[in-house]
């Protein structure tokens, strides 16, 4: 299992396996494919497959569900374990009609395909209807509109009156990208539109894939698949990480004789937090997973004096640290450059050491480069003044293929640019995750010592003590002016973060481009109610930066515009008064979102200061292109104009119907 993908299961609050991986085929028909799939388990689900094999589902990989593929096995149990394996026969057949048949999807569904997970549904932390109402009251769970709780605390759902379509028919090579590949979700969700029906009409022996809304933080639900108005594919669980209130992808068919309308789903809510088995982050401490701020500030200060080096590029030590006792004290100091003085001129190296090609005047032998016999026999740590180049970080992957490191630090994003990564600074952070290494940035921009992590193909710097919040909390984009707002209108904006809190509940938080005026505003009022503070910094000279936050990135001011891209990490927009820059911003949500890059949610343009009128030329002017064929419809569906937090929360509350 990839790191990502390792490191989200801590926050989840469920017990349950790594991928299970197809390793034989069976059999292969014209109506099914068998085959046996094998499934990693940790200490904790082994005890539960020995002792309470009944409380274990198997969770069908979203992405086949929604293609309408069905994927059935027997329930586990404890003569199946082999050490900390488990091997099931699974069957897999195509049930719902106009999405791909088994003569498409025969290529695919084979030796190393990933298709599901097994999750340990907890008795004891299974919520009763007045446990799943006080939840609903304190809000802490959000229920489609139109779900109906009984007594035994078993929730039904009727989905909304969409079909999900193929809008055209998927070739092999799509196939295999939303099958294979880690953008593949991404991709279906553009292939996979919906259509609005008078009624939902599910024929016998047919299938449709439609949706719900829902939120879950300290829950997760358990769609059942017996139900007689509306049978769900294989157990589907929803963890509550990912179920947020958009669009929840429910595949139900109909193995009666008789049509089913209007479908219902059932379904049992759990409390995660409250599972003796909930997986939680290791506490990390000063002598333990990571070293503190002020200890990698006194290993700074031996970089300062370096001996003297035969490089004019002097600037770029490196330390290797290695054991737990006296660590620090005892790290060796590694500087660049060849065994002979390097002839070409500080101007003449300042050009050439950008230059990697074999005619560059530079040799590029940096200090990472002298380390990989260096190493005793456990792995290190590495601390690093700059964020490694390109060839530094080959020299790094190449000491983590060997095992030789376990975690990088790093004091300033750039020599050049300072507190700033590029583009490509970024694709290296995601391949230190895909590698294993941990990486912490000693931040100069708020005195702090911060931990990478990735959340939903995302890269964040996080304050170690909110990585749990990070990943648990619902975010939403604040944009908005660098000019501040005014002290109305920084109350209207207050009383706006107040009513989103006491709807969603309090695990949220905003993410803000981290810029003066109206971003500050918002990051100050974040922080003072206790919700998550975060920023996306970019280098630009007009305004400051507001670096009090619990998570943020930064950019060159080259990434401007694939800086949009990091405030995805948001499931909710909000565009307070601003001006070019949140235009443009705007501008970008609303193609992605026509381009289904982003979900179609209620788009929140808040007139903070009250001026009647602020955003009304923005609606006149996507009501123009409506009218010329240049938008789709429903674009001007999605967009709230408002100075009333209450209609924010209406907005939400009947767009995604939710209860």
């Amino acid at each position: 299992m990839a790191n990502a993908e390792r490191e989200n299961l801590i926050y989840r609050g469920l017990l349950q396996s790594d991928d299970g991986i197809i390793t034989k085929i069976v059999d292969s028909n014209t109506k099914a494919i068998t085959f046996q799939t094998t499934f990693g388990l940790n200490d904790q689900l082994i005890e539960r497959l020995k002792n309470q094999s009944e409380d274990i589902v198997f969770s069908e990989r979203s992405r086949i569900a929604r293609l309408g593929v069905q994927i059935k096995c027997d329930p586990p149990t404890a003569d199946a374990l082999a050490g900390d394996r488990v091997t099931l026969n699974q069957v897999a057949s195509p049930v719902i009609p106009g999405y791909p048949g088994l003569k498409a999807l025969r290529e695919f569904i084979t030796l190393g395909l990933p298709v599901g997970r097994l999750v340990f549904c907890d008795p004891e932390a299974l919520l009763t209807s007045d446990e799943v109402l006080e939840a609903i009251e304190r809000s802490q769970l959000k229920l489609p509109a139109s779900t109906t709780i009984s007594a035994d605390g078993r929730i039904v759902i009727a989905p909304h009156k969409v079909i999900c379509e193929l809008k055209e028919p998927l070739d092999q090579e799509a196939l295999g990208r939303i099958l294979l590949r880690e953008d593949g979700r991404e991709l279906l969700n553009r292939y996979q539109v919906r259509k609005s029906v008078p009624a939902l009409n599910i024929a016998p022996g047919k299938g449709a894939v439609t949706t719900c809304s829902m939120y879950l933080n300290e829950h997760y639900v358990v769609l059942q698949s017996g139900f007689e108005l509306g049978r769900n594919l294989p157990a589907t669980v929803l963890d509550p990480i990912k179920t947020r209130g958009i669009r929840i992808y429910l595949e139900i068919v109909n193995h009666t004789r008789h049509p089913i309308v209007n479908p219902l789903i059932s379904a049992k809510v759990y409390n995660a937090a409250k599972s003796k088995n909930s997986v939680h982050p290791k506490k990390s401490t000063g002598n333990g997973s990571f070293f503190s701020y002020r200890q990698m500030r006194e290993l700074e200060k031996r970089f300062a004096s370096p001996k003297p080096n035969s490089c004019h590029y002097l600037d770029k030590p490196v330390a290797l640290i290695e054991g737990k006792k006296n660590a620090i004290k005892n790290a060796r100091i590694f500087v660049n450059g060849p065994d002979k003085t390097c002839e070409a001129s500080r101007a003449l190296c300042a050009v050439a050491r950008r230059d990697f090609s074999p005619t560059s005047e530079c040799s590029h032998e940096y200090a990472t480069s002298k380390l990989a016999e260096a190493f005793k026999n456990s792995p290190g740590v590495l601390a690093v003044k700059y964020f490694p180049n390109l060839i530094e970080h080959r020299d790094i992957i190449n000491l983590a293929c060997d095992g030789k490191i376990k975690a990088l630090y790093f004091f300033e994003p750039s020599c050049e640019h300072g507190p700033f990564l590029s583009q490509l600074d970024h694709n290296r952070l995601q391949e230190y995750d895909a590698f294993g290494i941990e990486v912490y940035w000693v931040s100069g921009l708020n005195g702090c010592l911060m931990v990478h992590t990735m959340r939903d193909g995302l890269g964040y710097f996080v304050l170690p003590e909110r990585l749990a919040d990070f990943h648990k909390s619902m975010l939403f984009a604040f944009y908005g002016s660098n000019m501040r707002l005014s002290k109305e209108g920084q109350g209207r904006l207050g009383e706006l973060m107040d009513a989103l809190i006491a709807f969603w509940g309090q695990s949220i938080g905003i993410v803000t481009g981290g810029g003066s005026g109206v971003m500050e505003q918002a990051n100050t009022l974040a922080r003072n109610r206790g919700i998550l503070s975060g920023a996306n910094f970019l280098d630009i000279t007009d305004q400051a930066l507001t670096t009090d936050v619990d998570f943020c990135q930064v950019f060159q001011a080259t990434c401007r515009h694939s800086r949009q891209k990091w405030f995805e990490v948001a499931s909710f927009p909000i565009f307070n008064v601003g001006g070019l820059g949140s235009l443009e911003e705007l501008g970008i949500t609303l193609c992605n979102m026509k381009l289904s890059i982003l979900e179609q949610v209620p788009v929140i343009l808040f007139d903070t200061e009250s001026r009647k009128g602020y955003w009304n030329g923005i609606a006149r002017q996507i009501h123009a292109m409506i009218d010329h064929g240049r938008a789709p419809a429903w674009i001007q569906d999605n967009i709230v104009i408002t100075d009333d937090p209450a209609e924010v929360i209406d907005a939400y509350r009947t767009r995604l119907q939710l209860f």
